[in-house]
């Protein structure tokens, strides 16, 4: 099984310029291996653990959070919160905005779960442009608490599948994500991916207290738009 940093490490390295939206672990992991300039820096070996640092938990992540206000060029890169469990409604958004771009979704299986009409939604629009993946680690609030979520084994895949999405699938293995990554993302979608990733350790020790979260992870979603809204125009001159 990989960890988070594999998980979105693959994603980070092999993007090119397909917009990306992520939910709250995810974008903590982007803000790591991604500049300001949208290049993958770090990424570690699939086969390694060099990955899954001391710090991934919530409380060491407050200087990473991206973004002084929209005047940073953006990555095209969305990070969906507080939007829980919309991060595929505001992924076919983009992808039905931008109909000649990738559009990938970086969900997590508790925000998912919170709204899984959204499967049907995407579905009916059939974007043949989106990628949905979900971090499928069994966990809510990673960091100190790690609490599960409700259903121990739910079937995202299978569910997708039934929705209408034109292929889904489960991934277990870091390396086969590595190898399978582009082939999925060259597809017609919609595509659904659910990747099994290790959840993140609770840290109880000290030096791993739980921290209050900065204010701008909250409104940074809304800088993020701009910055991304002020690049698509340029692209369009």
């Amino acid at each position: 099984m990989m960890n988070i940093v594999q998980a979105c490490g693959v994603v980070a390295k092999s993007r090119g310029d397909a917009l990306l939206v992520a939910t709250m672990l995810s974008m903590f992991i982007f803000d790591r291996i991604e500049g300001q300039d949208g290049k993958a820096r770090m990424v570690p070996l699939i086969n390694g653990k060099a990955g899954l640092v001391l710090g991934l938990v919530a409380g060491k992540v407050k200087s990473l959070v991206a973004g002084s206000g929209p005047q940073v060029a953006s990555t095209g890169r969305i990070s969906s919160v507080p939007l829980m469990g919309g991060a595929a409604g505001l992924g076919l958004g983009l992808a039905l905005a931008q109909p000649n771009r990738k559009v990938i979704v970086m969900d997590g299986d508790s925000s998912l779960l919170m709204e899984l009409g959204g499967l049907a939604t995407v579905a009916s629009h059939q974007p043949k442009n989106l990628m949905h993946v979900v971090v499928h680690n069994g966990t809510q609030f990673t960091g100190l608490a790690n609490a599960k979520i409700m259903t121990s084994d739910f079937q995202f895949a299978q569910v997708a599948q039934k929705a209408g999405y034109v292929h889904a699938e489960r991934i277990d293995d870091g390396a086969v994500w590595a190898k399978r990554f582009p082939v999925l993302l060259a597809m017609d979608g919609p595509v659904f991916v659910e990747l099994m990733v290790e959840p993140v350790p609770q840290q109880t020790k000290a030096g791993f207290e739980q921290q209050e979260l900065p204010a701008n992870q909250y409104d940074r979603m809304g800088q993020e738009v701009l910055a991304l809204q002020a690049m698509l125009a340029q692209d369009a001159m």
